[in-house]
């Protein structure tokens, strides 16, 4: 089958259907709201399901596949990179309080311009899936396909391939794929969350080739000494209606 003629099956046009007018439903009335989001959650779990099994590593997908995973990494390590570099311009030695920086990477918001299936319909579950819409898939929409963290009572900074395979050897997160097909493909434990753990299909990764990285940065400042409400403080001793 074609990827138009997967998209265009009985089952899996018939999920994104119930899919989208579930989303139609609650934001024209918003009844039912929390209802309708858990419905909206099982339902592309079950659309997940209905895609990856219709899915086929072959010689034309092999690219794919390999073109998506080098994109994703690419910008991975760009948004490490930015993230150390911003914790190492607002980080001072002798400065007082705690500084967090956080970097996420997320898809594109845009529907990819090169997938094969240019329908209204593909466009919209593109809305519904990324974030764009609504926290559907929620693990997600909080952290983007990976996110990288520092911070001034942290630990130290994590090496690239930490990163990226959560091994300091070069490694390959190629669970649930053929072996042989992906066996020099160096899939990162990014592309494994998402073909994994939450609810995007293979189909909605294959051809994505843009991303945005966010950085956010956090200082907390307090007063106090540590020593008088810090770690010293011996809370068994303490009066709490005191």
């Amino acid at each position: 089958m074609t990827v138009q003629e997967i998209f265009n099956s009985t089952a899996v046009r018939s999920i994104e259907e119930q899919i989208l007018s579930l989303y139609h439903e609650t934001e024209s009335n918003h009844w039912h709201d929390d209802e309708n989001k858990k419905a909206i959650r099982s339902l592309l779990e079950v659309r997940r399901r209905i895609l990856n099994s219709m899915f086929v590593l072959d010689e034309q997908n092999k690219p794919l596949l390999a073109e998506f995973n080098e994109a994703m990494k690419q910008q991975l390590i760009e948004m490490r990179k930015r993230t150390i570099d911003l914790y190492n311009k607002v980080s001072q030695p002798d400065m007082d309080g705690r500084i967090e920086v956080e970097g996420k990477c997320f898809m594109g918001y845009e529907y990819s311009k090169i997938h094969p299936v240019q329908s209204m319909r593909a466009k919209k579950m593109w809305a519904v899936l990324n974030a764009t819409l609504d926290d559907y898939i929620f693990l997600y929409s909080e952290d983007g396909v990976h996110k990288y963290f520092m911070s001034s009572y942290g630990p130290d900074i994590e090496s690239e391939n930490e990163f990226l395979y959560l091994n300091e050897e070069l490694d390959n997160w190629n669970e649930d794929l053929d072996r042989e097909m992906t066996q020099d493909m160096h899939l990162t434990y990014a592309f494994h969350n998402l073909f994994s753990h939450l609810d995007f299909s293979i189909y909605d990764l294959l051809w994505v080739r843009d991303f945005n990285i966010e950085i956010h940065v956090e200082y907390d400042y307090h007063t106090y000494k540590d020593d008088e409400y810090g770690d010293d403080l011996d809370w068994e001793k303490c009066d709490y209606f005191d």
